[in-house]
């Protein structure tokens, strides 16, 4: 599948915490329909990139363009209303509410919506649409709709966050190492959304330490070492073993004598 109009691009952007240079110069591009692999050992920029991105902290400099436009992201809000939804790895759960409840969490159908905040919940429509994107994601035990998330395991509750942006896709949707905790088929049923947001002429952005999962997912990757971006490559031209000699820096053909060696 062709990618399509540009959705964001990162220009130069950098990210400092006192002395700390987490992002020099860091430039990509993301665009619609299409999934772009964002790789890097632990402290290569990733988590501080897209925490920017999803407006946590702003970048100290650079400049961002979404969808064509200079834009400004200062906070959480700027990039929800710039279309850019992020799940972060440790999700956001309201832990005493139902997994129906934290799947439309202020988006909640409602019977006789003209009493406004005052209207009542429509938890059949509730428990209906809740049913229905669980499915989606393949969690491998049947669940009430009613079960509060605190008694869910970790992966359960990743894949409830990830339903609700199912729900609710932005332009934009940041997967944080969206298959940490998950079991097999819990595993299997993020990576068929992320091939429906692509389908659908959404753009992923996918942080993953698992690079079998890219391959099976990604159009693009992008790898990032000591806060800037290395290198960048189309999947279908490249394979496990260059992608991980470039996260780590090495010649592919010596990492390749090391796999054979041991």
């Amino acid at each position: 599948m062709s990618a399509g109009a540009e959705i964001l691009r990162l220009d130069r952007v950098r990210k400092s915490f006192g002395n700390v240079h987490a992002l020099k110069n860091a430039s990509m591009v993301l665009r619609e329909g299409e999934v772009v692999a964002l790789l890097g050992d632990n402290g290569a920029g990733k988590s501080t990139l897209i925490k920017a991105i999803s407006g946590v902290h702003p970048f100290d400099g650079g400049e961002i363009h979404v969808r064509g436009q200079r834009a400004s992201i200062r906070n959480a809000r700027d990039a929800m209303d710039l279309g850019i939804e992020t799940i972060h790895q440790d999700t956001s759960l309201a832990p005493d509410l139902s997994i129906a409840r934290n799947l439309f969490l202020g988006r909640e159908p409602v019977t006789l919506p003209w009493l406004g905040v005052f209207a009542p919940l429509d938890f059949t429509a509730l428990r209906q649409a809740a049913t229905v994107l669980l499915k989606r994601v393949g969690i491998s035990k049947k669940l009430d709709a009613d079960v509060l998330v605190n008694t869910l395991s970790g992966g359960e509750r990743q894949s409830i966050a990830i339903s609700r942006a199912m729900q609710f896709a932005a332009k934009l949707i940041i997967l944080d190492e969206p298959t940490n905790n998950l079991g097999v088929e819990e595993t299997h049923g993020v990576l068929r959304f992320v091939r429906e947001v692509r389908a659908a002429g959404h753009g992923v952005l996918f942080i993953t330490h698992n690079i079998h999962h890219v391959f099976q997912v990604a159009d693009r990757v992008v790898v990032m070492r000591r806060g800037e971006v290395v290198a960048e490559r189309n999947v279908v031209d490249t394979d496990l073993l260059s992608v991980e000699a470039l996260i780590m820096g090495v010649d592919a053909s010596t990492l390749a004598k090391d796999t054979a060696a041991h």
